[in-house]
């Protein structure tokens, strides 16, 4: 059996400090996971009123929707997308997925996450930056920017976070779920980014890299203050 690795990491950044940088590597069997759950055609129209999300790739688009389609109906997702994808890599089972399933069933839908400009352009340039500097996942440039810096440089002002994942998987569900599930931290850090009420605005960037790999960057963002 093949088998593909993902790597993934994440970033909490609050009122000027890093609160928490973490970081995983699973390995799974390569089997295509195509679970059938139909389309949420009000979510989409929703979407599609978004000019950044209309100009985002098919890819960043598919990224965008699963994580606004987990935090809208978490049951759903928990009941269609999780459940079948842990029988399809039963290597995933254990505490991280017993925590999360139990997390999808109690939790109350988030706040929906509008595509933004400044943060997809981040996500654009972080990941340029990292296919272009070996692949190595980090939330620091290449440059020595930290991803404060980064936020500072698109003009994005509010509290935000980030997640990354590099692996094969190019609509993005697989990725979204194993950021989730956080296999192997302790901190839920990935978990904590996507549950956080907080956040209502996403930029994301997908960029193929060599070996048929994804590298996925995900900025979530709170609401910036209104100008004067």
């Amino acid at each position: 059996m093949n088998l593909r690795i993902l790597v993934l990491g994440c970033l909490l950044f609050c009122s000027g400090y890093i609160a928490g940088q973490s970081y995983s590597q699973v390995v799974l069997k390569d089997i295509p996971f195509e679970p059938n759950i139909e389309l949420n055609k009000d979510l989409v129209e929703k979407l599609e009123e978004n000019k950044v999300y209309r100009s985002s790739s098919k890819a960043a688009r598919s990224f965008i929707y699963w994580t606004n389609y987990a935090r809208l109906y978490p049951k759903s997702f928990r009941d269609q997308a999780l459940i079948p994808f842990i029988k399809l890599q039963p290597n995933l089972k254990g505490k991280y997925a017993n925590s999360l399933i139990k997390d999808l069933g109690k939790i109350t839908p988030l706040p929906f996450l509008e595509p933004e400009a400044k943060l997809t352009k981040a996500a654009e340039l972080h990941a340029e930056d990292i296919a272009q500097n070996n692949r190595r996942v980090s939330h620091q440039s290449s440059d020595g920017s930290s991803f404060g810096d980064r936020m500072k440089k698109v003009g994005y002002k509010a509290c935000s976070g980030e997640n990354i994942s590099l692996g094969n998987d190019q609509d993005g569900l697989s990725s979204l779920l194993l950021l989730y599930l956080d296999i192997n931290l302790p901190d839920l850090g990935h978990r904590k980014n996507l549950f956080n009420s907080n956040y209502t605005k996403i930029g994301v960037s997908v960029k193929q890299v060599p070996n048929n790999q994804f590298l996925i960057v995900q900025e979530l963002g709170c609401q910036e203050a209104p100008k004067n």
